[in-house]
């Protein structure tokens, strides 16, 4: 199975999975194989054997379209959750993720991945990326480079996309899921031909709980001509004793080898392991924050003692009283630590009896 498919369908039957010790169904469904029963029939064994042939088939063309809607249903109400469009050539691919309440675009060109500042600080960024952009000038506005794509992003670049390797249904449940398999019964897979040499395959996996209760999880997909599936969905049905709930997860894929995708401008993307280095170095400055504070406490108390305005001896003096490690600078004192072997410095000045703390 082809690698977009392997992210749909690790992110559907993992929303399956994790709502088995909360919610319940009663299951119409003929579902009698273990997993390893299931995976012995000749219906999975079809559909496994069609996927890798659509695999290698999508692997020789040069452009694609895909989409991706998951939704859930609450009762009568039902909402999208969120929405993937994705679109790639074997060069480059567009991923744009949406929600009610946030979105995220991003891009891989030349084995690289890309995206937006704003959208690196809210999903990927350290926690204090809104302190590193004002350590870089014209950051805020411009362009990340990923030396490495976040894992879930990773399946979506084009040399994943159009890889000919094939992981089938088996395997992915099989290193995913090993250890819930067994909870699961399942049901014959069902193969309907349709006009336009279309084929549907689909199959349905129910868990029963002691108490008496189940879910059930179908699966379908619709292959082409090619093998390649064009359409495939994982749905979600159950109920609590407060209402039912579903859920369901959408894919679409078509074959678009005019394919032509718009780049922005990433000649003065910034590499993130810079941003990785000066949050480490903010860090690292942060960690000499409250020595530096009481650096200044004491010399002002010195000052005071003296009767006479504060000055570096007296901050030298006062590190020297607290028994803190520093470096004498014009002015000062500077403190130093380290987060992930980056340094970080904070210079306590004194200059015409007022006090200064700054990173330096």
């Amino acid at each position: 199975m082809f690698k977009f498919n392997k992210s749909f369908i690790v992110l559907a039957t993992s929303i399956a999975l994790l709502g088995t010790t909360v919610t319940v169904a009663h299951a119409d469904t003929v579902a009698t194989y273990t997993y390893k029963e299931f995976t012995e029939t000749d219906g999975y064994k079809e559909f496994a054997a069609a996927s890798a042939a659509g695999a290698e088939y999508l692997s020789n063309q040069s452009g694609v379209s895909m989409t991706m809607s998951m939704g859930m249903t609450v009762g009568d109400q039902t909402s999208e959750l969120a929405r993937v469009n994705i679109d790639a050539t074997k060069t480059a691919s567009k991923i744009v993720v949406s929600s009610a309440d946030q979105n995220m675009t991003s891009y891989f060109v030349d084995g690289s991945a890309y995206m937006s500042m704003s959208n690196f600080k809210d999903f990927y960024g350290p926690s204090n990326t809104s302190k590193v952009i004002t350590r870089i000038p014209g950051s805020a506005s411009g362009y990340v480079k990923m030396a490495s794509a976040p894992g879930d992003l990773a399946s979506m670049s084009p040399a994943e996309l159009f890889s000919p390797n094939s992981d089938t249904y088996k395997s992915l449940l099989n290193s995913s899921y090993a250890s819930l398999l067994d909870s699961f019964k399942f049901s014959d897979v069902k193969k309907t031909p349709w006009p336009n040499n279309l084929t549907d395959y689909e199959w349905d996996m129910v868990f029963d709980s002691p108490q008496g209760t189940s879910m059930t999880i179908h699966s379908k997909y619709t292959l082409d001509e090619h093998s390649m599936i064009v359409w495939g969905m994982t749905s979600i049905n159950s109920s609590t004793p407060l209402g039912s709930i579903g859920s369901a997860t959408v894919i679409t894929m078509t074959v678009k080898n005019d394919l032509n995708i718009e780049l922005p401008d990433f000649s003065k993307a910034i590499e993130d392991t810079k941003i990785k280095q000066v949050s480490n170095q903010i860090l690292a400055e942060d960690k000499s924050t409250a020595k530096a504070t009481a650096i200044v406490k004491k010399a002002t108390e010195l000052a005071k003692k003296a009767k006479t305005q504060i000055s570096s001896k007296h901050l030298s003096d006062a590190a020297k009283a607290l028994k803190y490690t520093v470096t004498k600078i014009a002015n000062g004192v500077k403190l130093t630590a380290t987060v992930s072997k980056v340094p970080g410095s904070l210079c306590v000045t004194a200059v015409k009896g007022k006090t200064s703390i700054k990173n330096c």
